[in-house]
């Protein structure tokens, strides 16, 4: 698998107020879809993480939390504002090519993480992070979401998601690719599709975007469920 890591640093003092206001909020209420399904004292792993309202809201309702990340500026961000409300977090600065974790989790939340990488790599990333999902347990994504509807729509849909895809693309921080078909990375991974929550941001059902929930039912054909390295 790719060693490459695409560092958020830079922008990590903007980025969640850029995506609030691109998505109309949407972003977040979809990262935060997930929170239900905790119960305290759930393992939770956060890949990606970020500045991490999304793991804060895991922290809050008394689920134990391991947060990754590339970028040490997004991590001392979440740090930051972990310490501020007493929560307590294990944050991981890696590269989750090179993570090697030990045991599983309840539940593995991979938001707008494989949306940096081509489709053939997210695909990759997906099957592995299934690994460390528990047997039973679930496995969480949000990211842009199809369209719906016509072909005006999917016009819409293509070029808001592509102004954005590039933007990225130019500044180093994602590959080009499609909008991820993530209930098909679920289904793959060996996953049952239980919840899919869409975000419009308009009136109609597109542009938007959409947290993903998988119940993990079986091991992923040819990846051992007691590994912990990446390939």
């Amino acid at each position: 698998m790719s060693r490459r890591a695409y560092d958020y640093g830079p922008v990590a003092w903007c980025y969640d107020e850029l995506a609030g206001v691109y998505s109309l909020g949407r972003i977040a209420r979809s990262k935060l879809a997930f929170v239900a399904s905790l119960d305290p004292g759930d393992r939770a792993l956060f890949v990606g993480v970020g500045r991490g309202e999304d793991a804060l809201a895991a922290a809050r309702v008394g689920a134990s939390v391991t947060a990754i990340d590339v970028s040490e500026k997004m991590l001392a961000r979440l740090g930051r504002a972990a310490e501020a409300e007493g929560l307590a977090l294990d944050l991981v600065v890696a590269n989750l090519a090179e993570f090697e974790p030990a045991g599983q989790w309840d539940h593995v939340v991979a938001h707008y993480f494989l949306n940096c990488f081509d489709a053939d790599e997210a695909e990759r990333f997906a099957t592995r992070l299934a690994t460390l999902v528990a047997p039973g347990g679930r496995f969480h994504l949000a990211d842009f979401a199809p369209a719906e509807g016509g072909r005006v729509v999917a016009l819409l849909t293509a070029a808001y998601y592509r102004l954005v895809n590039v933007a990225g693309w130019l500044v180093g921080l994602c590959a080009l690719h499609p909008i991820p078909d993530l209930p098909g990375m679920l289904r793959r991974s060996g996953f049952e599709v239980i919840s899919v929550r869409r975000f419009p941001i308009g009136r109609g059902p597109s542009p938007a975007f959409h947290s993903v929930t998988g119940r993990r039912v079986s091991v992923p054909f040819d990846q051992p469920s007691d590994s912990g390295a990446f390939p």
